[in-house]
């Protein structure tokens, strides 16, 4: 009787246990999509950033390389650069 008593025992323990983690395992889940879906856009700005930085690299050069350029026209043209 005691083990019959037992299994019994066992088995309502572990559904309980069973039907109480649940709700958790769908807020975990929950948490991971959440997760991915933040990851996911934290990399799309990580890749705009990126972009940015290339493209002010890229501009900063070509304005210097004007600079120089006019530079070099204003001493021809007036015999000294203006500052």
């Amino acid at each position: 009787m005691t083990t019959i008593t037992r299994q019994i025992i066992r088995d309502v323990v572990k559904e309980e246990i069973g039907s109480a983690l649940k709700p958790l395992e769908q807020k975990f889940d929950n948490l991971e999509q959440k997760i991915d879906t933040v990851i996911t856009q934290i990399t799309d700005i990580a890749g705009q950033f990126k972009k940015f930085d290339e493209e002010q690299t890229v501009l900063s050069g070509q304005m210097s390389d004007r600079t120089d350029r006019i530079e070099k026209l204003e001493t021809a043209v007036f015999g000294s650069a203006a500052a």
